[in-house]
């Protein structure tokens, strides 16, 4: 089986619920975007270089 994301060429390794009536096959890569898509990300500030 392969997964659901057009550009992606790699087996699916676990079918996935996106919606109601939607399910998607999704390789490692992809499902673990998919399994991460709500965790927040804290951005890092560096201090600004003087001139």
């Amino acid at each position: 089986m392969q997964c659901s994301i057009s550009e992606c060429k790699e087996k699916a390794i676990q079918t996935v619920k996106i919606s109601f009536k939607e399910n998607r096959n999704l390789c490692k890569k992809h499902l673990k975007i998919f399994v991460n898509k709500d965790e927040k990300y804290a951005p890092t500030f560096s201090k600004a270089s003087k001139f």
